[in-house]
């Protein structure tokens, strides 16, 4: 028995029937929707769900590229204290799922510890500056030469260290960078090498 009809015999294609009567298109009707009425996020709870946690993903950028650049913030501030208020107003009302706040907590934890941490570097920094400013004049003045107005020869500075400077990294590989050059053209090891 062969396996494909032979050549003589008729087959029978489906064709798409044009009556609309009989199109698969006809037999099974779609009913017409308003996308904005059956729409996931027709609801007001998901829309504002959905709203706050773009609007804190968004945020969080932000606050990346505000530690960036301290130009941008008091923008940043501005924003913060807008989102803040409407994730208040959201969560009062019921209206934010368990995931948003939990973003919500984990930024506001994230935002609250890099500024603290910030905030205590540049203290830092300040009152070593204020110190070290301090010390500076207290030694110039315990140092300067009434006479000509100039600072003392002799005494090193508190501050500066008296430890050599340590050679240079390029000091280091100057052998190895010599056989490189002499051995450009023939890389491999000869016998006088071995």
């Amino acid at each position: 028995m062969p396996r494909f009809p032979s050549s003589h015999a008729r087959t029978r294609t489906a064709q798409p029937s044009s009556s609309p009567i009989l199109s698969h298109s006809a037999l099974v009707q779609q009913p017409r929707r308003n996308p904005r009425i059956l729409s996931p996020y027709g609801s007001p709870t998901v829309s504002m769900d959905v709203t706050i946690r773009a609007e804190l993903m968004a945020e969080q950028a932000a606050f990346l590229q505000t530690i960036a650049d301290k130009r941008e913030a008091p923008a940043f501030a501005r924003r913060w204290e807008d989102t803040l208020r409407r994730v208040a107003k959201g969560a009062e009302a019921g209206l934010l799922s368990t995931p948003t706040i939990m973003l919500f907590q984990s930024l506001v934890r994230t935002v609250e510890v890099v500024t603290r941490n910030l905030h205590e570097c540049e203290t830092a920094a300040s009152e070593a500056t204020l110190r070290l400013a301090s010390e500076v004049q207290d030694y110039l003045q315990k140092r300067e030469d009434p006479c000509r107005g100039y600072k003392m020869e002799g005494a090193p500075l508190p501050f500066v260290s008296s430890r050599p400077n340590s050679p240079a990294p390029n000091d280091l590989l100057a052998p190895y960078r010599r056989w490189f050059l002499d051995h450009f053209a023939h890389p491999y090891l000869t016998s006088a090498d071995k």
